[in-house]
């Protein structure tokens, strides 16, 4: 490797930090040689004492080239004192110094040996990535060394182009060496196009035409993901297919690994190729010729939705890290290029980093790695950033239901690994495949669970809509000559591997034949992704799952025609009310609720039903949130009822129930003197009051209210007086009067139910009436009707009243009404409820 890497510089401080301490921070700029250099200048340190260096990439691809170009720089083929270790390939050997590993291979090295006696030096490369398994590898490195290399601690490099520091400073307690620089100058070029208003892959396509006839060397295309990936593909196929010495190529996760090695390797001059590619190649990976970067500035990542299990495809705009990292790749090897088709003021806007896989993945195969390592609490470990507790709690709750874990009556749950669950974690893989993979070896049926496992793990061989998992096991098998979009040979040698796995299980079938129905070995492993269907439109067919998500298969699905089946590949994007079922199995009903009785749960349903207008009294049966059968239950308890009537008058509110005027008005009497009479102790009538304390005062009459007829027969009025002792009834009656008599002898009601009491009553029937009557030292509201029973006016100052405003009144109301008095002086005049007529002949 050429001494003018930028990293050279800074090898001596690393050295000297590494040999006086144990933790080493450095951050390198995209192709300052890094990954490259760093591991090679270590590997003389007389701290080594023979022991190995283990580097940890991120990506199966970017582990095996960059061992390779370790070993090429020392003119050795791999295995030698390079040697590389990745899941299904390694090579390695007894001169191995430095083994380059990828995720979760580190985290089994120290399962299988805590202590890492036989390593002197763990390098976490590509660090801010901050993948699941780097994270949980470094805490647990931590632990690890604490406990087990007190003497002799097990050193710590955590290595990366943009990290931040500030975390990791604290946690490793020491300062950050930086490199500044890369190898070769970049120039970036900005479009200036609004982050909103471009249409992404269009504009992509555009800025990879211009690059291709602008610049030499070959382009490298960063997009979110596949289906992105196609269309660019199509469109610059139509708009470049015609260069006979050009090549387009995509690179993404799915590809099997010699796929993306034939991407990476160098085409001889004068070829040229343009990769389009997802954040694989964001990092950690030099693609031979590449000098020109087309960046898309958007990155798609999953996320896991604690509250449904279900992981959902998000896209979002990459952070500054991420755009560093992409432009990077255009300096590796030669002066390069990066086409940007937003502005320059936006790109620092851009967020810092992305968010740590940890905070936004399935937690359950972590959660299983630490509960074999002894962990008992989620915050036990020193994590840089620490795990959710809901995806945390999920993922507890999923190996509970996969019967990974020992029952636990402790709040929170134990950890400790049930028999299955030791089994299950010594496989090295995620806990639904392994629980499929022992009920396979349980069923004497593990060549199907292993071709399950293979299509699963590797991703659907076909591009069809189809769903049916069926058809692709026919296919692996060779019975079907279904077009795939990988080589069959591919899926063969990883299913020779779950074959390998499957061999390590120590278990004895159940039974001489075992259950050869597929829904036998998928059920306990996806009891949380068994679906109802739930209705059909012209297009789709709507199922229900278990752990209550809504997802759908095209109505020309062979699948859509079950009603029960089995979702194992679901998906869809953020922000969708529905997710999209990629993968299914049909199943039958019987088998749910034959062998797998154990997955029910029985509930006591009694509920009022709005729609039938009465109590529904039932034994149901249920998995997760699926209903599987009703059956009718016997009469239930006076007590039972009360509950479930009261739990419904809580949901639909007091108007449920049968009031009139007479109990309206009671309850209004009562809450008045509540409000005004602090000598006695009154019911709280109020809303929020009565509601609360249901029970109390309405439940004594509830017990036989099964249905609407028997509701609307509740004695409201007699209910809200009983509450009342005799002295209260009688204190009611006298002093919160129903009805008051005017001065014309005549009996009006009382309106409590106004913000203050209301009497209404005709204005010549106060005629010589000037004091406002008031109850409990509260003035009453009198509205004054004319002889038509319309209000004329409303006061509470009588004398006020006929002083000011009858003179007004009087003068446009005598008229109207002719044959009532009206007369001058109303305060000496005979109050009546008659007309003049009546008056005269009295």
């Amino acid at each position: 490797m050429s001494s003018e890497l930028p990293i050279h510089a800074l090898i001596p401080q690393l050295k000297h930090q590494l040999e006086h301490h144990h933790e080493a921070i450095l951050e390198a700029a995209p192709g300052a040689g890094k990954t490259t250099v760093v591991p090679l200048a270590l590997m003389a340190e007389a701290w080594l004492k023979g022991r190995k260096i283990i580097m940890l990439e991120p990506r199966r691809l970017a582990a095996k080239a960059a061992a390779k170009r370790l070993a090429d720089t020392l003119h050795e083929p791999l295995g030698q004192r390079i040697g590389y270790r990745i899941r299904h390939e390694g090579k390695e050997s007894q001169q191995t110094q430095v083994l380059v590993v990828t995720e979760g291979v580190l985290t089994r090295m120290l399962h299988d040996d805590p202590s890492l006696d036989d390593i002197a030096l763990v390098i976490f490369d590509e660090f801010h990535e901050r993948n699941l398994h780097s994270d949980l590898a470094f805490a647990l490195c931590l632990q690890a060394r604490e406990l087990y290399r007190d003497e002799d601690p097990l050193k710590l490099l955590v290595m990366s182009a943009t990290l931040d520091t500030e975390a990791l400073e604290t946690r490793l307690n020491c300062p950050t060496l930086t490199s500044q620089g890369r190898s070769f100058p970049i120039t970036t070029h900005y479009s200036n196009q609004s982050l909103k208003s471009v249409q992404v892959t269009d504009e992509v396509v555009r800025l990879t035409c211009q690059a291709f006839y602008e610049e030499t060397g070959s382009v490298l295309v960063f997009l979110p993901g596949q289906k992105e990936i196609r269309q660019a593909a199509n469109q610059l196929q139509q708009r470049l297919g015609h260069e006979t010495h050009l090549s387009i190529l995509p690179l993404y996760g799915e590809l099997s690994l010699k796929e993306q090695e034939a991407v990476i390797a160098p085409s001889p001059a004068p070829a040229r190729k343009i990769v389009l590619a997802t954040a694989i190649a964001q990092t950690s990976l030099t693609i031979e010729g590449i000098r020109v970067v087309v960046d898309s500035g958007l990155s798609r990542e999953a996320r896991f939705d604690a509250n449904t299990a279900t992981t959902r495809l998000h896209t979002r705009r990459a952070t500054q890290a991420e755009t560093i990292q992409r432009m990077g790749r255009a300096g590796r090897t030669e002066p390069g290029v990066c086409y940007r088709w937003w502005s320059e003021g936006q790109q620092h806007q851009l967020a810092p980093q992305a968010q740590p896989q940890i905070e936004i993945s399935d937690l359950s195969s972590l959660v299983m790695d630490l509960a074999k390592w002894g962990v008992q609490k989620r915050l036990e470990l020193d994590w840089i950033t620490p795990p959710p507790n809901s995806h945390w709690q999920q993922a507890v709750d999923l190996l509970t239901n996969l019967q990974a874990l020992e029952q636990s009556v402790t709040s929170p749950p134990s950890l400790a690994l049930s028999e299955l669950g030791e089994q299950m974690s010594r496989l090295g893989i995620e806990p639904r495949l392994a629980r499929l993979l022992l009920e396979g070896k349980q069923n004497n049926n593990s060549e199907t669970a292993c071709a399950i496992c293979t299509i699963l793990s590797e991703g659907d061989p076909f591009s069809s809509h189809h769903s049916d998992l069926s058809d692709r096991l026919n296919w692996l098998a060779g019975r079907h000559q279904t077009q795939s979009k990988r080589p069959r040979q591919n899926y063969l040698k990883a299913q020779q591997q779950w074959q390998k796995r499957s061999l390590q299980i120590n278990l004895q079938p159940s039974s001489t034949h075992g259950k050869q129905d597929i829904a036998f070995l998928l059920i306990r492993a996806f009891a949380d992704r068994i679906a109802q269907r739930t209705g059909q439109d012209h297009d789709k067919a709507r199922y229900k799952l278990a752990n209550g998500r809504m997802a759908s298969l095209s109505s020309l699905d062979p699948c859509a025609q079950s009603e029960w089946l089995i979702a194992l590949d679901i998906g869809g994007h953020h922000g969708q009310e529905e997710d999209r079922i990629f993968l299914a199995n049909p199943i039958q009903l019987s088998t749910l609720t034959g062998d797998f009785a154990d997955l029910l749960s029985i509930k006591q349903h009694l509920a009022w039903s709005k729609k039938d207008a009465r109590l529904i009294s039932e034994t149901q049966r249920w998995i997760g949130k699926l209903c599987i059968d009703k059956r009718k239950l016997s009469q239930p308890s006076e007590a039972d009822v009360c509950q479930a009537v009261c739990r419904y008058i809580r949901q639909e509110g007091l108007s449920v129930l049968p009031w009139n005027d007479a109990s309206e008005q009671l309850r209004a009497r009562l809450q008045f003197a509540f409000m005004h009479d602090k000598q006695n102790t009154w019911p709280d009538c109020s809303d929020d009051a009565l509601l609360k304390d249901l029970e109390t005062w309405l439940g004594p009459y509830l017990g036989k209210t099964t249905n609407q007829h028997a509701m609307g027969k509740l004695p409201l009025n007699d209910i809200l007086l009983s509450q009342l002792d005799w002295n209260q009834q009688q204190f009611l009656h006298r002093n919160v009067p129903t009805r008051l008599t005017a001065p014309s002898g005549s009996s009006h009601a009382i309106d409590y139910c106004e913000q203050q009491p209301t009497l209404r009553v005709k204005l010549q029937e106060m005629f010589g009436y000037t004091h406002s009557p008031s109850v409990l030292n509260q003035t009453i509201r009198i509205e004054l009707l004319s002889p038509g029973q319309r209000p004329l006016a409303v006061t509470q100052d009588l004398a006020f009243f006929w002083r000011e405003a009858y003179p007004e009144v009087r003068k446009e109301m005598r008229g109207r009404y002719p044959k009532h008095p009206w007369p001058e002086d109303p305060l000496n005049a005979q109050a009546t409820a008659k007309t003049n007529r009546a008056l005269r002949s009295s």
